[in-house]
């Protein structure tokens, strides 16, 4: 299914695997098929096999108090300041912007030797509601007229992930909880111990990447926010 009629040769490329659970509810979770992986004080790992697409899903829940969620967004957005701070990134920006909220993305990533490097084209969407003091990104793969295989990457092309952030308070006071969701198919057979391995050692790694990243970036003062979805509705 595409985007939009105007976007000749942009498609989803699946089934989008990603559930709306991101409040850690241990009997929601299990009776969902999710099975804990990692618990500790700083962040807990859930996992999902889905067989008949022969993808696993993570989903991690965690919390930083040093941080307000909308420098944790910036930190996660801010495609530029990304690849100063994330070595895995070989390159990494906007290719369109469909409107003020959603936008395609290319991203390049290195893989250790001797696996070949990875790239993705992908449809980031944000939501910002100060009522219930949540911010969500969510992306899904999709495939782009602009941007066609290259031999040097393997192109992947079963990607998801939704990143629900949520302020303890307000969105600009530090204090917040995320939950991030996500699957990812690598373009080739890895052992199953081997994916929960990266999975649950790299994604928090990461996630402290992005909470000093959201640090810095806090600093500076130069944070964005989404716009208000209803705003961009209204007709003038």
């Amino acid at each position: 299914s595409g985007i939009n009629a105007e976007y000749g040769g942009t498609f989803y490329n699946d089934t989008y695997l990603i559930d709306d659970i991101d409040i850690e509810d241990d009997d929601a979770l299990t009776s969902n098929g999710w099975t804990n992986e990692v618990s500790q004080e700083k962040y807990r790992i859930w996992k999902k096999n889905i067989p008949e697409e022969n993808v696993t899903l993570y989903k991690i829940f965690g919390s930083f108090d040093t941080v307000s969620s909308v420098e944790f967004y910036n930190a996660q957005v801010n495609d530029q300041y990304r690849s100063v701070w994330d070595k895995s990134v070989s390159s990494l920006y906007v290719v369109d912007n469909i409107t003020n909220n959603r936008e395609i993305v290319y991203w390049a990533t290195k893989f250790p030797f001797p696996l070949q490097d990875r790239d993705y084209v992908f449809e980031r969407s944000h939501l910002m509601d100060e009522k219930s003091h949540t911010i969500e990104i969510a992306s899904r793969s999709i495939t782009h007229k602009s941007k066609p295989e290259y031999p040097k990457f393997v192109r992947v092309c079963k990607y998801g992930s939704k990143l629900v952030i949520r302020a303890h308070k307000d969105l600009y006071q530090k204090g917040m909880s995320y939950c991030l969701t996500y699957y990812d198919d690598f373009g080739m057979p890895i052992p199953n111990q081997v994916k929960d391995r990266l999975a649950n050692t790299k994604i928090p790694e990461f996630l402290d990447k992005v909470h000093d990243a959201a640090v810095y970036l806090g600093s500076t003062g130069k944070l964005y926010v989404p716009y208000p979805e209803l705003s961009v509705r209204k007709p003038n």
